[in-house]
């Protein structure tokens, strides 16, 4: 046998001196240790410090292995009863507190309930011998113990403590082999009951089934049609069944939800608003009120720019089409500006849209006088910029007549759904969004479904309005509840406040149907859009990309094959594939919550909700 050196000591072995083949090596080298050689060349292939032998030697007991000895210890001198009764209880006591929490089954005796359940389990086993021996005693004469007798008890209860002992380490082994195969190619799994129990007692918004999420934070529904979002989640909301105290800004597509809950919300003491410039169900929910979202904006304030910019681009949407980005982008500019001019020049009653809606469809004197207002402006504050704008429009005109006339087209185009007398009417000034970080504020914003398409830019003035309104002074919660949300289209203020807002006490939470209309409206920034939702949840999965992306999400786990005749195996697959996802979100609500395991619940609509019953009013579409 050879001891192979370190690098350090070759090193260290070449700088020393040949020793003299007289002169003692220990002597030398008083601090090394060395085998009896004879000659110095041999020696060296066996030469090793105190200290490495010393660690070769040493025996290194670990927790487990002195437990072990320690049982053996129990069976030996107390019998294996004892000890079987004992690692039974380990056993039990494992299984009931230990297994769901994936810790393997160390023999570590530090834990109270373990030490109880041994102690138990070895007391019940000889309570158990004992009964037994009690009934022999009926049928044994008596005898005494002799030496012989002494030996025999000690050799057959070492042979059987071992065995017993065997028994339990085989179990141990096959435990922790499952444990390390189950997790092979995955460990995904859903949340177990105790890590569900904070959404139980709380007051919090209605996630289904008894859950409330009390957190701040934003939330994400994703439910195709048909898919009873209403039923499962938004009503029983409104009509408390999470028991949250919040304002709430409420798209009602069809005004259903404002005819089945806006009763209640009134006896709660909510002060609930109507927007309704169609008067759709108007004998269920209630007279309607106007809102200008121009209201919002403070005349003698520095923000006066940034928020007229916002506006300006609710009413043009910005473009992804790089062909015609110019087109709109020269449309929001004179957008911007007339509406600056517009606030800081006309009289309060003017400051409506239907006053933009008038001037951009002056004749082209009118235009220059519009202009020539501009350049004369006299804001202290806005004057400058005022002109500058009204210099962007003169500059666009000279680009030449079919370039000016485009840009006229694209901002005719944008501001056409202002035509509308009813919508012109519900533009006055009424609702002060101000008043929504009061907590005690309910909104519903109703338009017909026929009108998602050609008045979505209303939807999208009213609700960024309002938000820009609650973020100035925040205060109480304010919820958005953003039902057919993708009929908005792209929104950067959402953007904004899915990343910044939740700190404002500010909750949005945006419906869709599916994944696919996130990904066409937030491109490259879909998946940050939902990374920025704390709560999200998928229910009636129809489509094959929001499948997949969510049975991706929930992760892959490993296929356990157990058997007694061979060792466990285990193969990769998804927790919930892509068809068992469309099968089973049709009953079921997936959702993830903050950084716990994904879950799911029974979807249970309101009227079946037993704390619910009598709340609603009927629903007028059934």
């Amino acid at each position: 046998m050879i001891f192979r050196l370190s690098e350090n000591q070759t090193c260290n072995l070449m700088n020393e001196k040949e020793p003299n083949p007289k002169t003692n090596l220990s002597n030398e080298l008083p601090n090394k240790f060395s085998l009896p050689v004879q000659s110095s060349s041999f020696s060296q292939s066996f030469l090793i410090s105190r200290e490495d032998f010393k660690k070769l030697i040493a025996v290194e007991i670990g927790p487990e292995t002195k437990n072990r000895f320690t049982m053996l210890m129990v069976g030996i001198s107390l019998t294996a009863i004892s000890l079987g009764g004992a690692l039974i209880g380990y056993v039990r006591a494992y299984n009931r507190f230990f297994k769901d929490k994936d810790l393997a089954p160390v023999l570590y005796l530090n834990n109270p309930i373990i030490r109880v359940a041994m102690i138990t389990g070895g007391v019940i086993a000889w309570l158990v011998v004992l009964l037994f021996i009690v009934c022999l005693s009926f049928l044994a004469s008596n005898s005494g113990f002799t030496p012989k007798l002494i030996t025999i008890y000690i050799i057959v209860n070492s042979v059987t403590s071992i065995f017993v002992l065997s028994v339990f380490m085989f179990w141990q082994s096959r435990i922790s082999s499952t444990m390390i195969e189950s997790k092979k190619f995955g460990s995904a799994r859903f949340a177990r009951e105790h890590e569900l129990t904070t959404l139980q007692n709380q007051s919090g918004f209605y996630i289904g089934q008894g859950h409330k999420f009390h957190y701040k934070g934003h939330i994400l529904t994703v439910a195709g049609t048909r898919g009873g979002k209403g039923t499962n989640l938004i009503i029983p909301n409104l009509l408390g069944a999470g028991g949250l105290e919040t304002s709430w800004i409420v798209i009602d597509p069809k005004g259903e939800n404002a005819a089945i809950t806006a009763r209640y919300q009134r006896e709660i003491g909510q002060n609930v608003i109507i927007l309704n410039p169609w008067d759709l169900l108007a004998a269920n929910v209630g007279t309607a009120q106007s809102y200008n979202p121009l209201d919002m904006l403070a005349i003698e304030s520095l923000h006066l720019v940034d928020d007229i910019q916002v506006i300006a681009e609710m009413i043009v949407p910005v473009s992804h089409d790089e062909k015609n980005s110019f087109w709109t982008d020269s449309a929001r500019t004179i957008v911007s500006g007339l509406l600056l001019h517009i606030v800081t020049s006309q009289p309060k009653e003017l400051h409506t849209l239907t006053t933009l809606w008038e001037w951009v469809r002056y004749q082209a004197d009118d235009w220059d006088k519009i202009i020539q207002d501009m350049a004369v402006n006299d804001h202290a504050l806005h004057k400058g910029t005022i002109k500058n704008a009204g210099l962007e429009i003169l500059k666009l005109q000279s680009a030449g007549e079919d370039t000016f006339g485009g840009i006229i087209s694209s901002v005719l185009q944008a501001t056409d759904f202002l035509k509308s007398p009813a919508l012109q009417q519900s533009l006055k000034t009424g609702f002060d969004p101000k008043i929504l970080v009061d907590g005690k504020t309910t909104v519903y914003v109703i338009i017909p479904a026929d009108k998602l398409k050609s008045h979505y830019r209303w939807l999208r003035l009213v609700v960024t309005s309002m938000m820009r309104a609650v973020i100035r002074k925040p205060d109480k919660r304010v919820t958005f509840l953003l039902d057919e949300f993708a009929a908005l289209g792209y929104l950067p203020e959402i953007e904004t406040a899915l990343s910044t807002y939740a700190g404002y006490n500010v909750t949005v939470w945006p419906i869709l149907q599916s994944l696919i209309q996130l990904h066409n409206l937030y491109k490259n920034n879909w998946e940050t859009f939902i990374a920025n939702c704390t709560v999200r949840q998928y229910f009636t999965i129809n489509d094959n990309f929001s499948a997949e992306y969510i049975s991706k999400a929930i992760g892959e786990t490993s296929n356990l094959i157990v058997s007694k005749d061979a060792d466990p195996k285990a193969n990769a697959r998804r927790l919930v594939t892509p068809d068992e996802l469309r099968r089973e979100s049709g009953k079921k609500i997936f959702m993830f919550i903050s950084d716990l395991p994904p879950t799911y619940v029974d979807k249970l609509p309101y009227y079946l909700l037993v704390d619910l019953k009598g709340k609603a009013d009927r629903n007028p579409y059934i």
